[in-house]
């Protein structure tokens, strides 16, 4: 059960400064007009009056191109210089929960076998300090995927805006440490204080849930296959990948080796199921030439491969894709086509 506290939002700041002494503070930052997760030089930077970041906190965890091991050659062969393990500790703070939940996501992917040590260090030294939503964007629906705009478990720290203050509750001993570093900044909430975050949760849910039941489109989905409709979005999609960058649970990599005289490293890459050079083979195969071939499988792996082999959706809800997408691709509108409902 978790344990819950007040904080005074003035004091958020001494709370952020008492944390970076001992770990690297990720946090949401304002630049150039947009919200984005930065490691803090300063408490005052943190900002988080905001409804969602520009693009998830997945890249501490999956970087865009990481080095996976150096070489040398020489006459007597190769010779492997793995990376340094990750050793100072991490807080991600002012994560939403949909971010959360997509982490939770990653953490099926990259902890079967062979386990992605990459990954799991890095997630091993992060401790989650997450902040409800309490007004969701218009282009948010995790409360049709299975969501929320708050958590229930698997977090460390979650933090819900009062009036003037936060409702926190630790559910782990990674968040009750954070908690102990000051604890003359927190008071134990009170009961009235409890209320009041129920009422904020539950009109937040409200405004994060479409009429789309995600259980019904992913059962619909097979029979969908050969839809025309695919077509139709594939004229609209620019194949310019952005959706799939900005997405919490997009994982896929490439892994090229950059090699100049006698030494070299691997690294592993970011890279895109819509991108025209995705599934390119040996002798100019491509299984997916067209663009119609490759946005249905970007719906298909999450709405249905994703959950035959995980049991879950693997999408979160957060509505980055619908709010980014240069061609107006709108999951819901895709949605409400699977189930039925007329395109649009």
């Amino acid at each position: 059960m978790a344990l819950a506290w007040e904080l005074d939002k003035q004091k958020v700041p001494q709370w952020l400064e008492s944390l970076r002494k001992e770990f690297e503070v990720i946090a949401p930052v304002r630049m150039h007009g947009e919200i984005v997760f930065v490691s803090l030089s300063g408490a005052n930077q943190v900002a988080l009056d905001y409804q969602n970041t520009l693009a998830p906190p997945k890249e501490f965890f999956l970087p865009p191109t990481e080095t996976m091991f150096s070489f040398t050659t020489s006459k007597e062969g190769f010779n492997i210089i793995l990376p340094e393990g990750e050793e100072k500790r991490r807080v991600i703070f002012g994560i939403r929960p949909c971010d959360v939940n997509a982490l939770l996501i990653l953490d099926k992917v990259f902890s079967e076998d062979p386990r992605d040590e990459y990954y799991l260090q890095k997630r091993e030294k992060t401790t989650l300090v997450a902040l409800g939503c309490n007004q969701p964007a218009a282009t948010c629906f995790c409360g049709s995927v299975g969501g929320s705009p708050t958590l229930s478990d698997n977090f460390d720290v979650l933090l819900t805006e009062l009036d003037g203050s936060y409702f926190v509750e630790v559910a782990s001993e990674k968040g009750r440490e954070l908690v102990n570093k000051t604890p003359s900044l927190f008071r134990e909430a009170g009961k009235a204080s409890g209320k009041k975050k129920e009422q904020v949760v539950e009109q937040a849910k409200k405004l994060a849930t479409k009429p789309v039941d995600p259980l019904e489109v992913a059962r619909k989905m097979a029979a969908y296959f050969n839809n025309s409709r695919w077509a139709q979005l594939g004229e609209r999609c620019m194949e310019c990948g952005g959706c799939t960058y900005l997405c919490p649970t997009c994982y896929c990599f490439d892994v090229v080796d950059r090699i100049e005289k006698e030494k070299g490293s691997r690294l592993r890459c970011w890279d895109c199921c819509l991108l025209p050079g995705f599934t390119r083979m040996a002798g100019d195969i491509n299984p997916r030439e067209s663009a119609e071939a490759r946005i249905k499988q970007r719906f298909y792996h999450k709405w249905d491969y994703f959950v035959e082999r995980f049991g879950v959706l693997q999408c979160v809800g957060c509505g980055r894709c619908t709010e980014t997408a240069l061609c107006h691709i709108d999951w819901e509108q895709v949605f409400r086509s699977v189930v039925g409902e007329l395109w649009t």
